[in-house]
């Protein structure tokens, strides 16, 4: 953009669109410095047959944590002998992402969705910087969470109150997430579409005050 040159609207019909992915992880510790990314699972928010998932070797130099363990049941010895060498699955999976945007929607861009996206976040970008592949999504990402909050937010709505079993209560589900990480990204797809629908239904359109 040129110097002084005034910023283009807020909203201009014809943009190309998102190709929205539904993304969750498991890892081995709560951050990246202290444990290992071990399963991606990934689906087309839009298309959630279209599917990635892989398992990953957990890194040998870093801990392992059993309280992680006790909810995606995944066993050390299981990811040793079965999983995928960790740069080869991070970059299978930027791989995917790129192949599945073009083959759907070739004008769009892949956008990153997740529930809680922090920590899923954390743990790709890191993976892809690891790997030495360039992050497919860029370097944003959309939050069920925070849309929940937006949508419900009030008085009575505290951030503690966006967790999972929570919004569950208002938007029940027949899907199961079991802390699988396609099982989740599976779920969260269907909680997207629903939160999306419900933002089209009271969308305010962006409008530019007079004077600015």
């Amino acid at each position: 953009m040129q110097q002084n040159a005034p910023p283009p609207p807020p909203f201009e019909d014809g943009l190309p669109q998102e190709c929205w992915f539904s993304v969750d992880v498991e890892c081995s510790g709560q951050t990246p410095l202290e444990g290992s990314l071990i399963s991606i699972g990934a689906c087309l928010v839009d298309d959630p047959s279209r599917t990635f998932y892989i398992e990953l070797r957990p890194d040998p130099n870093k801990a392992w944590g059993p309280k992680e363990e006790r909810v995606h049941r995944l066993t050390r010895s299981h990811l040793e002998t079965n999983g995928v060498d960790r740069i080869e699955g991070v970059r299978k999976f930027a791989d995917w992402v790129r192949a599945t945007a073009e083959a759907v929607a070739p004008e769009s861009s892949p956008l990153f969705v997740g529930f809680n996206t922090p920590f899923d976040w954390m743990w790709l970008t890191m993976a892809f910087t690891e790997a030495g592949v360039r992050n497919p999504f860029g370097m944003s990402a959309v939050d069920l969470k925070s849309i929940y909050y937006t949508l419900h937010g009030g008085d009575n709505l505290t951030w503690k109150k966006t967790v999972k079993r929570f919004v569950r209560q208002v938007y029940p589900t027949d899907l199961v997430a079991d802390h699988n990480a396609l099982a989740d990204a599976v779920e969260q797809a269907e909680l997207a579409r629903t939160l999306r629908e419900v933002a089209r239904k009271n969308r305010i359109p962006p409008t530019i005050p007079r004077g600015r």
